[in-house]
């Protein structure tokens, strides 16, 4: 099967780097096509999808797979709503505040926007959103509205009440809430991308740039860049942080929300209104830099990241103290103080799961996912049901193409979630 050829022209099209979900995944993607079309030679189905821009958009939706729920993460979203409420909305920033949700996937993001801006207090007319996806089928559900329990996890449901009302089907998004939001089919990588759009204060770019090898990502952040505010806030999973070294981006400095301002003045010292909403004509073709920026190591602060050196506190008697201390210098992106951090409590105090967790994410985000996924073994070593250490390790092993190991630890991290929620059950109910 000339699977090669298809994964270079996944890659050209979406920015997929193979070793992100495996060629298994993708050779099982093409055999099922391969099957709906009745096509029996791998050759005339590459032909196929060379001549067929709907049947690779077919390949596409097929390889896409939508894992997401309300709320996912909280942190990101609170700082969203702290955001809007004490930086923008009382500085008196004239119209609404424009945000873009990209890849929004089924539309769970998007939509948990909206319900944490209306919690903060925004009305309707206070912010518009965009999400954009590259998934048709996806598309469809969220415009929909109709959301099964599977993208209703964790103990606080509340949000769910307000806004949802019970059908037969599961729970359908009141039509307010989804006619707050504007959905697009496009393709980030597509010249041109939203380039009719106007700048955007905030972006929600989560989870997308792991799949992406090191040029496609600075490919990605030149797209990003251009949509966004000179003064904008750009929303970045939590492994993905990394990928700002060198840009002149520097953290919100909201705890785990993995928020980034764009420039260098903070944006809580704003006070002048932001210049003319203007856009930058869009470039007529989408180019990587010829020399993809490298990982720094480790070993080398990041100055241009961060606003000023950071002391890095003496380890104290009390071991939580200096995870959280860790923990937090991590969430500004300050990855060598937070990673001496623990290196120091872990001589100290001794194996810990948790510091050797903080100390994989750190890895993991300056781009040394070896070392990272070694780390996250010792802390299951230490604590088997650790379950953010497991969800990390099933996306390196994905990353790295072992679907079959990534899928057992998954099944753990599930078993891990599950237990969880048992005993935050059985907690509240002793309360």
């Amino acid at each position: 099967m000339p699977l090669p050829a298809i994964e270079r022209l996944l890659k050209e099209t979406m920015g997929l780097n193979a070793a992100s979900i495996g060629s298994s995944a993708i050779h099982r993607a093409v055999q099922q096509r391969m099957r709906d079309r009745d096509i029996e030679q791998p050759g005339d189905y590459l032909l196929r999808l060379r001549d067929s821009p709907a049947e690779l958009q077919q390949l596409i939706d097929l390889v896409i797979v939508p894992e997401t729920w309300f709320f996912r993460d909280r942190h990101p979203f609170n700082a969203l709503a702290r955001y809007a409420r004490e930086s923008w909305k009382q500085a008196g920033r004239s119209g609404p505040l424009h945000i873009l949700s990209v890849p929004c996937s089924t539309g769970e993001e998007p939509y948990t926007i909206v319900m944490a801006l209306l919690d903060a207090g925004l009305t309707f007319s206070d912010f518009q959103v965009d999400a954009v996806d590259i998934s048709e089928p996806n598309l469809h559900r969220a415009r929909g509205g109709l959301y099964r329990e599977h993208s209703f996890r964790g103990d606080d449901l509340g949000f769910r009440d307000r806004y949802f009302l019970r059908a037969e089907q599961g729970y359908l998004l009141q039509p307010d809430i989804r006619n707050q939001v504007r959905f697009h089919h496009a393709n980030l990588l597509a010249p041109g991308f939203m380039s009719e759009s106007p700048l955007y204060d905030v972006v929600f770019c989560r989870n997308l740039l792991i799949y992406f090898d090191r040029a496609t990502q600075a490919q990605a952040l030149q797209v990003l860049e251009r949509l966004l505010h000179p003064h904008g806030l750009l929303f970045l999973g939590h492994a993905e942080a990394g990928v700002l070294a060198g840009r002149d981006f520097v953290s919100l400095e909201q705890p785990q929300s993995f928020a980034f301002v764009r420039g260098r003045k903070r944006v809580t010292d704003e006070a002048q209104t932001p210049p003319t909403r203007r856009r930058m004509p869009a470039p007529t073709q989408a180019h990587a830099p010829s020399e993809p920026p490298k990982p720094k190591p480790l070993s080398r602060p990041f100055a241009d990241v961060a606003p000023a050196p950071v002391e890095i506190p003496a380890c104290t008697p009390d071991k939580r103290g200096d995870l959280a201390t860790a923990t937090h210098l991590a969430d500004e992106g300050h990855m060598v103080e937070a990673a001496t951090l623990c290196e120091k409590h872990l001589q100290q105090h001794g194996p810990d799961a948790q510091a050797f967790y903080l100390l994989a994410i750190v890895r993991q985000a300056v781009g040394e996912p070896a070392e990272a996924e070694a780390l996250l073994r010792k802390a299951l070593y230490l604590d088997p049901g650790h379950y953010e250490a497991l969800t990390h390790l099933a996306v390196l092993l994905t990353q790295r193409g072992d679907q079959a190991n990534a899928e057992l630890v998954r099944q753990r991290a599930q078993r891990s979630h599950g237990r969880r929620q048992d005993e935050a059950a059985h907690r509240a109910d002793n309360a």
